[in-house]
């Protein structure tokens, strides 16, 4: 913009454009969804990654093969958790440097 403002009729379309976004229940929940989830998946990847090398440190000491399988079923679940989470960080970081050689 070159410091003119919305006309009166733009900003009646704007306010009832947000209006319709505010009243929208679904899109509200997937929006409050969205930004909570990946919290939760961060805190089941940890716990899931602690349980995972408990289970390969009692599985090294004590050389028990439902330990063993008990690591290998963890240690399979980590890695599926983890990856989508893991992706999703280098993408930001990979963005943020880019936006940071652009300015």
């Amino acid at each position: 913009m070159d410091g003119a403002g919305l006309s009166d009729h733009e900003r009646r379309a704007l306010s009832a454009i947000e209006a319709d976004l505010e009243a929208d229940r679904s899109l509200q929940r997937i929006l409050r969804a969205a930004h909570t989830r990946p919290r939760y998946r961060v805190l089941a990847a940890c716990l899931l990654a602690a349980l995972t090398l408990a289970l390969l440190v009692a599985a090294s000491v004590t050389v028990s093969l439902p330990l063993i399988w008990g690591f290998a079923a963890a240690w399979t679940l980590t890695v599926v958790l983890a990856l989508p989470l893991v992706g999703r960080w280098v993408r930001r970081r990979w963005q943020r440097r880019e936006h940071a050689e652009r300015s």
